[in-house]
Parts: structure tokens; sequence; C-alpha cells
């Protein structure tokens, strides 16, 4: 009973196990399918997936494909791929979901190429003027569907070479007509077997209209010549055998007339475009026609007359335009012009053969003859192309600014009449001997005329006086001149001026008793014919600096005279001013005789106090480029100073007195205000002081010019106690710092310091400072192999010295010299520095010299490239790398591919060796592909296969 229990269950259990097995592969299994002439059978059209699937998948799942190039061959639904649009050689895989049991499997279907079918028939042809003819056009087959795969290559047959093939694009423009040969190849895929197809083409030529500039003449011309104008001789470049038309002119009588009548076209209808074209049609229809224009233009002119009349300064610059309205339509306009050479331009409304514009008057000099030039013309409305040249003579005028000016006069004066800017009559400015008369008339309306007089005139300006005697009446007067002999001008030599009477005279007077010590002022007022009224003067005493008034007082009068007293006895010690004014409001021109205001300066006790000065005082003579006089004398004082020879001399010497060495001289002050002479006089000894020159026991010193000498590097001698300053002359000059750089060969001059004072007398110093050359080089680069290991010596065969050592170093500046057996170093800058052993001297910059290592000739280095190498991380060959590459070409780059043209690396001096992967990818065993580019010379790039194995 147990053991019946027992086999039971292992029935059950197996049961369930082979049901579960069976779900999981509802799917199917992966397959992989090889099929190389697809193109062979049309049944591959429809290629169904789904019987090759390993395994028992289970139907109703769908069909997906993980390329989107196979999107449209395959049928999701039922799994049947058209491989005729499957149109790329290679692998390409399809993927069944089953999603009862949510499993998968792909089938995958290798691919042969097809090539598609030859077409060397002469159907394949091209034009010549097409740069991109895609020779994917001419292959495929007669069979709908059929298309060559597309991922092949395209090759130029070597018999009919031309370079301008680019991927299936040939550049038929530049390969010019011709017929050509190409090939177009599919590799061998896995077990399939390449093919290739071949493509004759056949360029033609494109047809050529030529090209032909336009032909522009201006109304009015003379086209007698172009009665019979041949419209081919217009053409440049042109194929023969072409046809003309044209657009309603009726000059062509059929295709192939090509002449002409110009002068008739114009007669029949003015000035416009016409427009002819020559059209060329191709030898083959895979061309195009061309259609070149030959464009007649007879643009409008302007042909008239300007004329302007000689103007005014001041008026507007207006020209007159007559012109010929058959010539040129009527509108708005921009006038070019010239003004003495000077370019302009300005509107202008031409309308029925009239118009006028203005000149700007910035352009326009004076009182010369102006020659005005119509130029050009552009149309503004409406707007059309006008001929640039005009037919419009120039003209000439003139723009005077010629006028007279009198001045207001005061009454019973003459007045002095001012011509200026008179032309002669042939526009020059007047000079000599020219009649004139004039008219004056009065304020009250009669007039006077003058006697003819002779005025002479320099430069255009002349004056002349109207006597006193005219201008007994005040009010205005109005002048009006003729004069004879002049050029012509529309400017009035007239002016009005006015006479203004005389006021009545006023008098005021102060007197005071003693200017430095004043006790009384007297102020006296004098106005004997002042009419009939009362008067107010007013005075007063003001204290000077606060300019406080301390007195004031009215004098009031009816006329003649009056007198009054101040007392100043009681005013305090100090200085003062006591004013008089009148303070009548009489502001009249013309008063002669009235002081407005009258004032004095006086003091009460007003003697200043004596100045202040050092009784001995010493002067250096080096301060001076003239000697020493009194005012270089340093004396503090109140108010102006004063020199005297003697303590009690009365006579004050010149400012200007030249001191003498050892001379006393006595000195006060005066009040400048109250002209008070103080009463103490100092005394004043003068010394002068002029320090030795320095010397020296080598006026000539030698200096290097690399250690950049100063004059403080000049040694000189001094007296105890002294310094050197150091000038740019013998005597005055520049003073130079001491740490003024030596220049070879300059002068420098040395004076002593002492006690404040400097010598008068230089000391002359010349250096010579020597300047050793740089380092003469015969080039600036070395080239070496880096396999020989070069040292510094090499550096010598650049060297092209004969009088000079060169030291070699690796720093600009400071640094140690390098001996001949250190090598060199890639990536350094090396310096050249010369060295006199003569002088010691250097040169002051060092010469710079690059390195070039790669100086190696592959072939003497026993260059290879390898072929092949082994990944496994045994430490032999585990990566691909060239030896010495990057000593002999350190520009080189280098660049694997897999068999689809994939890249996998990219390499170059820095990054020299593949260790067979990409990115985190390990690349499968196999053949690949390498692109060295050298870089170099006329190194040409090579490509290679290698083979990795691991």
């Amino acid at each position: 009973m147990n053991k019946l229990k027992l086999k039971f269950f292992a029935v059950v259990l197996f049961l369930l196990g082979f049901s579960n097995l069976a779900e999981a592969q509802c799917a199917g299994n992966d397959a992989n399918i090889i099929v190389c002439e697809k193109d062979a059978d049309d049944a591959n059209r429809n290629f169904a997936l789904f019987p090759r699937l390993n395994g028992t998948p289970t139907a109703g799942g769908s069909w997906s494909t993980t390329n989107p190039e196979n999107f449209y061959a395959l049928n999701q639904s039922t799994g049947i791929v058209d491989l005729w649009r499957i149109n790329n050689y290679g692998t390409h895989s399809f993927v069944y979901t089953n999603t009862d049991c949510n499993e998968t499997a792909t089938v995958n279907i290798t691919l042969g190429g097809y090539p598609g079918e030859d077409n060397i028939d002469g159907s394949a042809n091209a034009c010549g003027d097409d740069p991109n003819v895609n020779l994917h056009g001419f292959l495929g087959s007669n069979v709908d569907g059929k298309v060559q795969d597309f991922n092949g290559l395209w090759e130029e047959d070597s018999s009919t070479f031309t370079g301008q093939l680019n991927d299936n694009f040939f550049n038929a423009l530049q390969a010019g007509p011709g017929i050509y040969t190409f090939t177009y190849t599919v590799p061998d895929v896995d077990t399939c077997s390449g093919r290739t197809s071949t493509v004759i083409l056949e360029v033609h030529p494109p047809p050529n209209a030529g090209r032909a500039p336009a032909l522009i003449f201006c109304a009015g011309d003379d086209l007698s010549g172009y009665t019979a104008f041949d419209l081919s001789e217009q053409l440049q470049g042109e194929d023969p055998n072409g046809t003309w038309t044209e657009n309603g002119t009726n000059q062509l009588s059929d295709l192939n007339d090509s002449v002409i009548n110009i002068q008739e076209m114009y007669d029949n209808f003015g000035y416009a475009d016409f427009t002819f074209n020559y059209t060329v049609f191709p030898s083959h229809p895979v061309c195009e026609k061309r259609i070149s224009e030959v464009s007649i233009r007879i643009l409008p002119i302007l042909n008239g007359t300007i004329d302007t009349v000689d103007i005014c300064v001041g008026s507007a610059y207006v020209v007159d335009i007559d012109y010929d309205d058959t010539l040129l339509h009527n509108g708005q306009f921009i006038v070019q012009y010239l003004v003495n050479n000077s370019l302009d331009e300005a509107p202008t409304t031409l309308n029925d053969g009239n118009g006028s514009f203005v000149i700007d008057q910035g352009l326009v000099p004076l009182n010369e003859e102006v020659t005005l030039e119509v130029i050009g013309i552009r149309s503004v409305t409406p707007p059309r192309d006008v001929c640039p040249r005009v037919v419009v003579p120039p003209t000439t005028f003139l723009v005077t600014s010629s006028d007279i000016t009198a001045q207001d006069i005061c009454i019973q004066t003459a007045n002095t009449i001012q011509i200026i800017d008179i032309l002669d009559v042939d526009g020059n400015f007047a000079t000599g001997n020219f009649s004139m008369t004039y008219t004056l008339r009065n304020p009250d309306g009669s007039i006077i005329h003058s006697d003819l007089l002779e005025l002479e005139f320099t430069n255009g300006n002349a004056s002349f006086i109207i006597p006193s005697s005219n201008f007994n009446s005040d009010g205005e007067y109005n002048i009006r001149t003729t004069l004879t002999g002049i050029y012509a001008t529309s400017c009035p030599l007239a002016d009005s001026f006015t006479v203004t009477p005389l006021p009545e005279a006023i008098q005021l007077d102060l007197i005071i008793d003693n200017n430095c010590d004043a006790t009384q002022i007297d102020v006296l007022v004098d106005a004997p014919i002042l009419p009939d009224g009362t008067y107010t003067i007013t005075y007063d005493v003001t204290e000077l600096g606060s300019n406080t008034v301390l007195t004031t007082n009215t004098i009031n009068f009816t006329g003649g005279t009056a007198e009054n007293q101040i007392d100043v006895d009681a005013l305090p010690i100090g200085n003062y001013t006591a004013s008089v004014r009148s303070i009548q409001n009489d502001t009249t021109p013309c008063r002669l005789d009235f002081e407005f205001e009258e004032s004095e300066n006086f003091s009460r006790g007003g003697v200043p106090e004596a100045p202040v000065a050092d009784a001995d005082q010493t002067f250096c003579l080096s301060d001076f480029s003239e000697a020493p006089t009194l005012m270089d004398i340093n004396v503090t004082a109140e108010g102006d100073i004063l020199f005297y020879d003697t303590d009690t001399d009365t006579n004050i010497l010149p400012i200007s007195t030249v001191l003498i060495d050892g001379e006393d001289y006595f000195v006060t002050n005066s009040d400048p205000l109250t002209n008070c002479e103080g009463t103490e006089r100092v005394q004043i000894t003068v010394n002068f002081s002029n320090p030795d020159a320095p010397t020296s026991d080598n006026s000539t010193p030698l200096f290097c010019a690399e250690t950049n000498p100063t004059l403080s590097n000049i040694s000189v001698n001094t007296i105890a106690g002294s310094s050197v300053s150091w000038f740019s002359a013998l005597s005055g000059g520049t003073a130079l710092d001491n740490a003024t750089i030596l220049v070879d060969g300059q002068t420098y001059f040395a004076a002593t310091n002492n006690g404040g004072c400097t010598s008068t007398e230089r000391l002359e110093i010349t250096p010579t400072v020597i300047t050793v050359a740089p380092s003469a080089l015969s080039s600036d680069m070395l080239s070496v192999c880096g396999l020989d290991d070069p040292t510094v010596v090499a550096l010598r065969a650049l060297e092209n010295e004969t009088d000079n050592e060169v030291f070699w170093f690796t720093t600009e500046t400071g640094g140690t010299a390098l001996t001949d057996d250190i090598p060199l170093v890639t990536d350094t800058t090396y310096y050249a520095e010369n060295y006199n052993s003569v002088t010691g001297c250097s040169s002051a910059t060092r010469v710079p010299v690059t390195v070039d290592f790669s100086n190696c000739d592959p072939e003497n280095y026993d260059f290879f490239i390898p072929d092949g190498f082994s990944p496994n991380a045994d430490g032999r060959n585990d990566t691909f790398f060239i030896p010495n590459i990057e000593t002999i070409f350190p520009n080189f780059t280098l660049e694997i591919l897999n068999r689809y043209g994939t890249t996998l690396f990219t390499g170059d001096k820095t990054n020299p060796a593949w260790d067979g992967r990409k990115g985190s990818s390990t690349a499968p065993n196999g053949v690949y592909f390498y692109i060295i580019n050298y870089n170099k010379g006329n190194s040409e790039p090579i490509q290679g296969r290698l083979y990795l194995n691991r």
C-alpha cells in the first residue's frame, strides 16, 4: 500500500515538472542563420522567422528588431521579414516575445552583401555641373524591390581616377566631362564571399550661356555707333548655336538674330531698361538648358544749367536749376555738388524743367569768387537709377561781407566810421584809393550830403571821420556810404548810431594834513554849473583791514561850492581810508568832469615796525644763473622793503642791485597804504659760497653692460663731509639720480655738495660700457635624434662665434652653465650666452634654442610596425605598441578600427599603446585595422592589419 502511494506521487511530480518545462520554452531558443545571396531568390522577400527558432516555441507571440533600419522589413505579427528590404550586409537580430511565459528568443540572420547589378550599357549619365552625383542611383536591379546594400565601398578605377569620389558621391563639376569607371564592393561576410558591381558613368558637358555685363547709356548720349549692335559681342564665355529672345522691342527677327538698333530703341521708347535672353540647350537631357540675360539700360540724365546771384552774408545760398525735362523725370532728388572742391549734397524737387537747392553756408568762403559744380544726382521719389554723370556747366558766384560800423558817441565828438571787407571790381580785397560819398540823416530828419572823398583802402578796409561839428544835437543818426570802382554787392553799406549829450559835472577833493599821523581832513566840493536843487555828498572814515566805518556824515548844498572838516585826532593808532562820494542818482554817459568817488589813505601813528633779517646771509653761487641781487636777500617785514648803502643814506637802492661778497646792506620798510617809512634800519652782511669740484683717478672708467652699471658705480674724490651730485651738462642741465643707467660714451658731470651748496665747476666723466652682442647661432632649432642620447655638445654645432665663448644654460637668466657631457632633455629650451674673455663681459640677453628630438631616419633605427599582439596579461605583447614611434614621429596619431569601420582606439605620443579594449569592453580575437598618420615631412599615412589573439 505504501509503495503504490509513492509511485502515484512520483508520477504527479513528473507531470508537474514536465508542464513547467514546456511553459518555460514557449518562446523557443535562439537561432543563427546565414543567407549569402538574398537577391538570388525572391522567396527571401517572405522569409519566415518562426520556423527558424530552435526548441519548441509556441505561436501567438510578437516580433521586434533591434535595428530601426529593419523596422519596415519586418511584419511584427507574422514574423515574416523581407530580406530584400534589408540593405546592409552583416548580422541582423529579430526578437520573438511570448507573453504567456514572459520569455524571448532571438533569430540572428547574417546576410551576405548584394552590390546591385552592373551598369555599363551607357545608361549612367550625369551633368558636368553637378558636384554631388549619387552613384547609388545607377545600381540596383530591374526587379522591383531589389536594391543594393548601402554599406559597401565605392572606388574609382585606376584608369579613370580623379580623386573626386567621396563615399558614394562623385564631384562631376571638378572632374569635368568624360567617361569614368567605378566599382562598388561588399566584402566577405562570415562564409559569404564578397561581391563587386561596376558602373561606367558618362559626364556630359553642361551648356554655357556665358555672362554679360549690363550695357549702360545715359539719355541724350550719341547712340549712332550702336545702330547695328551685335548682342553676342556682349556675351563672354558662351557656347555657340544658342537662340535669342526679347520682350517688346521688335528688334529681333528670329531666334538666330542678335543684331539690334539701340538708337532706334531710344527713339521709340526713350530712356528705359531693355532685356534680351540668350538660351543654350544641353547636348544630353541629363543637363538643363542655360539662359543669360543681356541688359541694355538707358538712364535718365540731368542736362541743364545752374545759376545764383551774388549773395550778402547771412542770406540763404539758393541755386536755381533749369534742365531738359525730356531727359529726366519729375520727382525728389539729392544733388551732389562741389564748392571749391568741397563735396556736399542737398535735396531738391525738380518739376517740368525747373528746381532749386540750397548750398551749405559753411562750405562757402567769404569775399572770394567761388566755383559751384553739380557732379551727380540720385532719385529719391520715385526711387530709380539715374545717370551717375550730369551735363551741367559749372558757375561762379561770390558771397560778400561788406559792411560799415559807426560807434555811439557823445555830443560834439567826431565819429570814426569803419568800412570793412570791400572788394574791387575783380573780386579782390580793395587796396588803394577809391572815391566815396556819404549821406548823414540827422535826428530831425534833415540830410547832409558829403563832398566826394578819396579813401585809401588796405585789404578791403578803410575808415573816415565825420567831424564833431556835425553832432551838435543828441539823438539817433543814420549814415549811408556810396563807393565807386568796387565790386557790385547787395550788402547795404549803412549803419545807425546814437549821440549822447554831456551830463553835468561835479568835483570832489580830500586834503589830509599829515598822511602818516593825521589830525584833520578837509572835504571840498566844487560844482559851480549844477542847476538849482539840493545835492548830497557822503564822506566816511574806514579802518583798513577790518573795513569798520568809524566816522560818517553828509554834506548838503544847492550848487556852487561846499567845504567840511573831519576831526580824526581822536582815532586810535592805525591805518584808515577817508572817502567822499556823490550819492546823486546820475548815471548818464559822457560825463566828463565827474569823480564818482575820491579816497585817500592815512595813518594815526603809522610808522611801521622794523624788518627782521639774519645779520649774516650766505648765497650758494650754483643756485644762480646770474649774480644774486638785493631781491635774493631774505627779509621778513610788513609793507614794502627798502635797501640803502648806509644807515643814514637817503638814496634807495634798486632792488636789482647785484650783491657783492662781504658787503654790508641796510634794510627798512614802508606802509604801502600810507607810504610811511620805518625809522629803524637793519644791517645785513652778504657772503658767497662755492665748493671745489670733485676729482677722479679715472675719468674714463670701464663697465660691463650686463651688470646695468649706474652713476653710483663711478668712483670720484671729494673733500671730507661732502657728497656728489650728477648732472647732464657742464653747466645747468638736468640733475641725474644716482640710479641712472650709464650709457656708453656719454659724458656725465659731477659736482660737490658741501654746507648746502653745490660747486659751480663740475668734473667730466665719460664711461665706456661694453656690450657683448647676443650669441650668433646658425639656427634657433637643433634637430637631433633622441635615440642617439644627445648631450650639450650637440648644441655647439649651432655656434657661429669667433671672438666670444658660448656658455649654455637651461634658464633665461641666472643659473649655472652646462658642461658638454650633460644629456639634452626633451621639452626643454636651452639658452646661449656669449662671454668675452678679454673684457670679462657677457651678453645681456641669452638666445633661446629649442631641440627637435625626432630627426631620426626610420631605416637607421629598425623602425617596424608589429602585425599582432596578445593582450592576455602574461607580460609579453600585452599591448599593440610601435617601438620608437613617439621619438621618430612625435606628432603621430594611431587609429584602430574593427572590420565594420568602427573606431576602437585613438592614440598619440601621450597614449601610444592599445590594450585590446574599447572602454570597458574587451575586443574579441580577430583581424583589426590600423591607420597611422605620421604628421611629419613627406611621410604618407599608412594603413594595415593586425591580429589580436588572446
